[in-house]
């Protein structure tokens, strides 16, 4: 999220600016806003996402958040020390039921959706077991698509992205 006017330092409680270190005259925006009291920086680092590319037989499965238009990739926040591979399997079978292996992480891909800062990890999958089973508190739809054959997503989405580094290994 963006920093907002007025915000104060977490640690001393002085006001953040700003201000380039070196007397500088880099764009306001381009400047990360800093603490002049205590040395605090603040950084909009973006909130890493674990995402799951599930393939059966051809197919990969994508799933419609409740509220959502579009289908999207199993995904979720890791949790606290919680590595992405760790983090991509739990959200998978916690929303559709489905064990997977991670078999390697096919790469990060920025987006903000919302306004807000993400990153998202896509591992690719090996389903092992069980029987889709959504969260319906979450999820909407399931569904396995061909890979010539995915939806249609805005332009921004990473999917594109993810699916072309997908089909090309």
């Amino acid at each position: 999220m963006p920093l907002q006017e007025g915000r104060y330092c977490p640690y001393c409680g002085e006001a953040l600016r700003r201000e380039a270190a070196d007397g500088g005259d880099l764009p306001l925006e381009s400047l990360k806003p800093a603490c002049a009291a205590c040395g605090y920086i603040h950084l909009d680092a973006p909130t890493p996402v674990a995402a799951a590319i599930i393939e059966r037989e051809g197919q990969v499965l994508l799933v419609r958040p409740q509220g959502a238009e579009h289908f999207a990739l199993v995904a979720g926040y890791p949790e606290a020390f919680e590595s992405i591979e760790d983090a991509a399997v739990r959200e998978v079978r916690e929303e559709t039921g489905l064990e997977v292996r991670v078999e390697r992480v096919l790469g990060s891909y920025s987006c903000e959706p919302m306004g807000r800062n993400l990153v998202l990890v896509v591992c690719v999958t090996t389903l092992e077991a069980g029987e889709l089973t959504l969260q319906a508190e979450e999820l909407a739809e399931g569904r396995w698509f061909a890979l010539d054959s995915l939806p249609e997503w805005p332009e921004e989405a990473p999917l594109h992205e993810v699916f072309r580094d997908y089909r090309t290994g």
